[in-house]
């Protein structure tokens, strides 16, 4: 988060952890027993008033800090106003990542339907260069947090395999390795699908069997979700098996018969 150039980035470790969760809904309410639930995951204390009250402050002085020294005529209370029942965090109209992101992806899902492929691959790689590194680093993670975070994973996934899709049917098997292999090396999730892409990019290079493999696996995993659906939850056995149900999320995505990679 910045102020013009002036970064706003508060020394203790709740108070980060309680301006990603404000960062996460910008421009929205956030309850005040969610920030509350974010910062004391197993109970609630009763000083947790106090204690909160304690991190909004020091997060309205590094940002009046911010403010001043960027020259701005807002103050800490415009920024981070406290609303019935909670916080909000105004940004004013400034600009996020997320929001580019979100705006480029979605440029990219509708050229994609509308047939308009080479434009659709462009958006797609365009929102995931906007992708530095895992989601919310650098911050503990809560509940509110994690499921951010996941959320953002997700949404990440969705545009790969959109992307990957757009590309293969302009048959640019090749450039999509190379380019690939660029965005997993800025950020590929915990999960074994991607991880294995990565790993197979990474030994093979431009080899159209690192795709073929891929294509295979992203279908047996959509063959497992339908399965598993509906009204069927996945039980949850640890880290392991929730990554796996993340991906298991993407199921939507259309079809490339194999064939149309060999031809390629």
């Amino acid at each position: 988060m910045r102020e013009g150039t002036v970064p706003i980035c508060p020394a203790e470790v709740p108070t980060r952890q309680v301006l990603a969760l404000l960062t996460a809904a910008a421009d929205r309410v956030v309850p005040a027993y969610a920030v509350a639930e974010e910062l004391w995951p197993q109970g609630v204390p009763d000083h947790a008033q106090d204690a909160l009250e304690h991190h909004i402050g020091r997060l309205r002085a590094v940002v009046n800090a911010a403010l001043q020294a960027a020259g701005s005529e807002r103050t800490a209370e415009d920024v981070l106003a406290s609303v019935p029942g909670g916080y909000r965090l105004d940004t004013s109209g400034g600009s996020s990542d997320l929001r580019g992101f979100e705006r480029l992806t979605g440029a990219g899902y509708r050229a994609m339907e509308a047939g308009d492929l080479h434009l659709a691959s462009q958006r797609l790689r365009e929102a995931l260069a906007l992708w530095t590194g895992a989601p919310l680093s650098g911050v503990p993670h809560g509940p509110q947090l994690s499921a951010h975070a996941a959320r953002l994973t997700c949404s990440w996934q969705r545009a790969v395999d959109r992307w990957i899709d757009a590309e293969l049917r302009l048959g640019r098997w090749r450039e999509l390795c190379a380019d690939l292999a660029q965005a997993l090396t800025r950020y590929c999730p915990a999960t074994l699908l991607y991880a294995q892409l990565k790993a197979d990019l990474d030994r093979m290079g431009q080899d159209r069997d690192v795709i073929r493999d891929y294509l295979r696996r992203r279908r047996e995993m959509r063959t497992v979700s339908a399965r598993s659906a509906p009204g069927r939850v996945p039980v949850q056995q640890g880290p392991e098996r929730q990554a796996h149900c993340t991906v298991l999320e993407l199921g939507t995505l259309p079809r490339i018969p194999l064939g149309d990679l060999q031809s390629a």
